[in-house]
């Protein structure tokens, strides 16, 4: 294998740097942590918890692999040479943290393609603190400890539980709800729970049918869609109203939710999630948020 380190490897190191962060976050939390907002906006604040976990997973890929670039959430990409993009996001759900809520998760992924362009998930971690749940990427499958997890792959769109997540900045906030306006009416429900990571995880369990999102982050989605497509679900991307909406979890429900949204202006590519830290969008940063706007 040309990345130099075997797939049971990293997947323990994946493990590793999402124990290690979530050792931080508990760390932080007995201390007592600071809370921040990005931009003065009440939807994405940023706390010393966020900023520990990241320290943590950093400083041990940096040990165990310095030629590996890495794309974490609070400080951005930084470049390698070996062929694997570690992709870190450190505490996802920081809302949730912030006000004492317990679904909030630590998710790590590793993939092919250092650079540019698409690559693929060869290991991938998602740990919750509060609980303990974690699920590791293995051969054949998602694993949930020592036992394999599935979608429900037979789920039906009109009674399915569907958790989706928006944009922060106030515009694209805005026009992704009226978006989903159109698909509330269509599913048994619609459930904004503040975590990506941790919907994601529900979703590999069979715990939610599908999960919609507006412009994702790289860091929101690589470990969580990987756990979702390896546990037997499908993920698909196309364009709604300028956005690039990402879809994974149950195959009809997905479909329907394509369908629904307008999968009109797709731009023929498969579910997978680019790891390079570009959206995909050709919008502005006023209409669609910056950066630092996206979901938390």
């Amino acid at each position: 294998m040309s990345i130099g380190a075997a797939p049971g490897d990293l997947r323990h190191l994946s493990l590793r740097a999402a124990r290690a962060g979530a050792d931080a976050i508990r760390e932080a939390r007995g201390r007592g942590f600071q809370t921040e907002h990005k931009g003065g906006a009440a939807q994405d604040p940023v706390t010393t918890a966020d900023h520990a976990s990241e320290r943590a997973i950093l400083d041990l890929l940096a040990r165990d692999r310095p030629q590996d670039a890495v794309l974490a959430e609070e400080s951005g990409a930084s470049a390698g040479c070996s062929g694997l993009r570690w992709i870190v996001d450190p505490l996802d759900g920081t809302l949730n943290f912030s006000h004492g809520a317990s679904r909030y998760a630590v998710s790590i992924a590793v993939a092919t393609g250092c650079d540019v362009g698409d690559g693929q998930v060869v290991a991938a971690t998602v740990l919750q603190p509060a609980t303990g749940a974690c699920l590791v990427l293995d051969d054949g499958g998602a694993l949930d400890g020592d036992a394999p997890v599935a979608v429900n792959q037979v789920a039906e769109p009109g009674h399915a539980l569907v958790a989706f997540a928006v944009p922060n900045a106030p515009g694209p906030r805005r026009r992704a709800y009226q978006a989903l306006v159109g698909v509330a009416p269509r599913v048994a429900d619609l459930r904004n729970t503040g975590s990506t990571v941790c919907d994601l995880a529900a979703v590999a369990r069979g715990e939610l049918d599908a999960f919609v999102s507006f412009d994702p982050a790289p860091w929101d989605i690589a470990a969580g869609a990987a756990l979702v497509e390896a546990a037997g679900g499908v993920s698909r991307r196309w364009r709604h109203d300028g956005f690039e909406v990402f879809g994974t979890g149950a195959p009809a429900v997905v479909a329907a939710l394509a369908g629904w949204l307008g999968d009109s202006d797709t731009d023929g590519r498969d579910g997978r999630y680019r790891t390079d830290g570009r959206d995909g969008s050709d919008g502005s940063d006023e209409e669609r948020g910056a950066d630092d706007d996206r979901q938390r």
